[in-house]
């Protein structure tokens, strides 16, 4: 039993071992479609097992402090990439205090309209509430259950206010340390993931990106070329020109002397006017 546990396969990152708990992270991360290449990671974009592939860190904690088998809780939360790597500038940011939570509820609801909901927390003080100095500042806790899902109106989702029901809670208290190794470690396998995955993901985005441009350019290309032999931009004449309603309408304007060496009304005004006629002559300037 033990010598196939030590030679199965396993995605976890890394884990930190206290007295009656354990947390640890495991490698849930997806590459992005050729579609959103320069993403890396997957947002949704397609499908897997008919869910939407998203590139994922999971973390889970366990707690078998009642007692290991049936005892043992197991709660479990997934994280973003980037979400990893936040939480770890708090730390080599030299943070006192520090607090940051999500939820997420996913899922069809059951006969009772109930969805899978989660809760993650985590939290650095520096004393506890009674004031005193704490040997592990950092409190992470997990708690799965089931809530009522609302859709809003731009098509996602968020959990009913006090619909969560909690099934499995397990939380951990860790030292500055153990949350350093948790994490560094976690972001040193993203970074290593993304400079083997970039690659072949780069450069065949970038190919398939170069010939959809030349595709658009050649469509577009023979649509000039279309129009030009149809005589749309080829030195046509514009369609009211070959309209009876307005053609020879010039022919007649001229016809009737409406502007055939007419002198304009505003002029035949100043002509006649004697009162503003060659006024300019008389003004004077200085010099």
């Amino acid at each position: 039993m033990n010598q196939n546990y030590q030679t199965r396969i396993s995605p976890q990152i890394c884990k930190v071992q206290t007295d009656r708990k354990l947390i640890a992270v495991y490698d849930q991360l997806k590459c992005a479609a050729l579609t959103h290449y320069a993403q890396l990671h997957a947002k949704g974009e397609y499908k897997e097992n008919d869910h939407k592939a998203n590139s994922l860190i999971k973390i889970t904690i366990q707690d078998y402090s009642n007692g290991t088998g049936d005892k043992n809780v197991i709660a479990q939360f997934n994280l973003a990439p980037e979400q990893i790597q936040f939480i770890l500038t708090r730390i080599t940011a030299g943070f006192q205090e520090f607090e940051w939570s999500q939820s997420k509820i996913y899922g069809a609801p059951d006969a009772q309209g109930y969805s899978t909901a989660q809760q993650f927390s985590i939290s650095r003080h520096v004393c506890d509430s009674s004031g005193r100095p704490m040997k592990s500042p950092w409190r992470i806790q997990i708690v799965n259950g089931k809530g009522v899902k609302v859709q809003n109106q731009k098509g996602g989702s968020y959990m009913k206010s006090g619909s969560f029901l909690s099934e499995k809670n397990a939380f951990i208290q860790l030292t500055d340390m153990d949350l350093y190794t948790l994490l560094k470690r976690t972001d040193s396998y993203i970074s290593n993931w993304e400079a083997c995955i970039a690659p072949s993901l780069i450069a065949n985005g970038k190919q398939a990106y170069e010939k959809q441009q030349q595709d658009w350019q050649s469509q577009n290309q023979g649509q000039d070329q279309g129009y030009a032999q149809n005589g749309q931009y080829q030195g046509q004449n514009p369609d009211y020109s070959q309209n009876s309603q307005y053609q020879d309408q010039t022919q007649n304007y001229a016809q009737n002397g409406q502007y055939q060496n007419q002198t304009p009304y505003y002029m035949q005004n100043n002509t006649q006017n004697n009162q503003y006629q060659n006024q300019g002559q008389g003004n004077t300037y200085a010099a």
